[in-house]
């Protein structure tokens, strides 16, 4: 069958494999010896204990991890390292400080993970083990997979072509992938460029145009992904089991369990102090310039809509001008800019801003003042974004603010690390309905930290 990998591919997975186990048994012996002295014996056990718990969670596989997902599996590794060490030397009892194991295994982290982003970086760089991949659909679903897997250094996937039966698309690059003909091309388009995977993202396709995709394409490649309209389903929170030989898929909303809630809520206090003491600076500077600018209001306090559709006051650094309400209502005179409002596109070089407000803008330095919410309890580190009053009535709707809101809202969320402003109002909707379904401490941590990437790139910044 067409797109099946050759003997020699797969041996170089577990060739790279087998380089990925002699990098970690390196990197462990070197943890042993920045913070010695270690038995011998007891070097094998830690190490053989690392390697194992890395195993469970499929990190010498070659798997299409993001880098998040690499990280929290390698933190999930590290927490059942640490389990099993404790067990051990509650068992064997060696007269072995507790610390001196917990410090190596946790300095084993940082170290693997960075071993473990070049050592991809390279191999991809060099275009070994990339899979080619079909899109079928260059919509929103198709480009944004494509970006997703060209921007990730773990993505083993590179998309060679999109396929779509939208005449105005053909010939054109989207995500810098060409769009080479209409669905009805796949067996042509495949015999050129013989891709290794074929991925479907038509998410408004019936079941009947789905079948007949799918009959044609499963004959001519190994390996078919289906991408679902995913922000709007519960996807990573689903499990499939069956009812007496029926399948049944069933979900749940983690913000729902009180528990869930009160860990957030904790990791919001916490983290929120500490990010007040390291940007206490920033803020100082900030509030300087804005006032000697123009000598207006250093904060904007403006009423906003938050968990569970209560209003509360957001603070904000002023970034426009004192008169910016005057200069909105003569923007929103013009039927076009006004239009481009109710989709949910912001302004580009919005007359609005200073000089300085303009920088702290594109930076989200204007943002740090709710670091207060988040401390008052009416904001979370990481959430959907609050919205005024008008962006629910005009924008959104009242269904949307109901379902989104059942979190708190949040400093920095899903909506800035996907794209911020570039990112229409539908799309938008279904980020946040999708974070809140599939809330997880692991989402919350991915989150930020693409957020610093988000920023220093300033996409969708404006």
């Amino acid at each position: 069958m067409a797109g099946t990998r050759s003997p020699f591919a797969n041996l170089s997975y577990y060739l790279f494999s087998i380089v990925q186990i002699f990098i970690d048994v390196f990197l462990c012996q070197l943890c042993f010896l920045i913070i010695p002295p270690f038995e011998f014996e007891v070097r094998v056990f830690l190490t053989g204990a690392s390697l194992s718990c890395l195993t469970f969670y499929r990190l010498y596989g070659f798997t299409n991890w993001t880098l998040w997902e690499e990280t929290s599996s390698v933190l999930k590794a590290w927490l059942l390292t640490l389990f099993i060490d404790v067990l051990f030397l509650f068992t064997v009892k060696f007269r072995l400080s507790a610390f001196r194991v917990f410090a190596a295994v946790s300095l084993f982290v940082p170290l693997t993970l960075t071993a473990r982003y070049y050592f991809r970086v390279k191999l991809f760089g060099l275009g070994l083990l990339v899979k080619k991949v079909i899109i079928l659909g260059a919509g929103e679903a198709g480009k944004l997979f494509a970006e997703k897997i060209s921007s990730s250094p773990f993505a083993i996937r590179r998309a060679v072509c999109f396929l779509d039966d939208d005449g105005s698309k053909q010939g054109c690059e989207i995500s810098g992938v060409k769009v080479s003909g209409r669905l009805s091309d796949f067996v042509r388009v495949q015999s050129e460029v013989k891709a290794d995977e074929a991925v479907i993202a038509i998410p408004t396709a019936t079941r009947q145009e789905l079948a007949g995709i799918l009959n044609i394409v499963e004959q001519h490649i190994g390996t078919v992904l289906y991408v679902p309209d995913m922000y709007m389903l519960t996807v990573s929170s689903a499990s499939i089991g069956n009812l007496d030989g029926m399948p049944v898929i069933s979900s749940s909303q983690g913000l729902l369990n009180p528990v869930n809630r009160f860990v957030k809520s904790l990791i919001d206090y916490i983290g929120g102090f500490i990010a007040l003491v390291i940007f206490s600076p920033v803020m100082v500077w900030a509030a300087y310039r804005i006032k000697k600018e123009d000598g207006g209001p250093v904060f904007f306090i403006q009423d906003r809509v938050g968990w569970k559709g209560k209003h509360f006051r957001t603070y904000k650094f002023r970034s426009m001008y004192t008169n910016a309400e005057e200069i909105t209502r003569k923007l929103f005179s013009d039927p076009e800019i006004f239009a481009a409002y109710k989709k949910g596109i912001k302004l580009k070089d919005d007359p609005r801003l200073t000089s300085i407000g303009e920088y702290i803008r594109r930076t989200s330095i204007d943002e740090l003042p709710q670091l207060f919410n988040v401390l008052k309890g009416e904001m979370s580190l990481v959430g959907p974004r609050p919205l005024m009053q008008s962006d629910v009535d005009i924008v959104y709707g009242e269904e949307f603010t109901r379902k989104v809101y059942s979190a708190k809202p949040g400093l920095t969320g899903i909506w800035q690390v996907s794209g911020r402003s570039d990112l229409d109002a539908n799309f938008r909707r279904e980020i946040n309905c999708y974070y809140v379904h599939n809330w997880s401490i692991w989402l919350d941590i991915a989150i930020l930290l693409k957020t610093p990437l988000a920023v220093v790139t300033h996409k969708g910044a404006y």
